[in-house]
């Protein structure tokens, strides 16, 4: 748990981060669903980092990030979701369109952000400090 205010100004900036992202997330038109895609993975990113720094813990890429979703146990809820909105970012960034391989039930920011950001929401939600306010903030698009 947060030993400092260095740690809790970590969270409270990783949650703001998350917030932000979310609020942006829903902005974004069909359009764009790599940049749909993109933001909900760094929205599920800033919460991991949030979570991390509760733990006491801050990770410097993506690589040593994935490294503690894999093996913290804090994480285990939340693996598999984290694990393929990466996967499936890096994909949508940087390889291909994804109308043409995204699966269908992932075409729309709604379904995406319920089937892969909500669960790491619903899971991080309580390893956030409470001194710092984690409300998780309906996705209408």
């Amino acid at each position: 748990m947060i030993v400092d205010e260095t740690q809790r100004q970590s969270v409270r900036r990783h949650v703001d981060q998350w917030r932000h992202n979310r609020r942006f997330a829903k902005t974004i038109a069909r359009d764009y669903l790599d940049w749909q895609v993109t933001v909900i993975f760094y929205t599920a990113l800033h919460l991991i980092d949030a979570a991390l720094a509760s733990l006491g813990l801050s990770v410097s890429d993506h690589a040593e990030r994935n490294r503690q979703v894999r093996s913290n146990e804090s994480f285990a809820g939340v693996r598999r979701s984290y694990l393929d909105l990466y996967r499936i970012s890096r994909i949508t960034r940087y390889d291909a369109d994804p109308d043409q391989w995204l699966p269908e039930r992932y075409l729309t920011i709604a379904d995406l952000a319920e089937d892969l950001l909500k669960p790491i929401e619903t899971t991080l939600g309580p390893l956030i400090d409470k001194s710092v306010r984690f409300d998780a903030l309906p996705l209408d698009h």
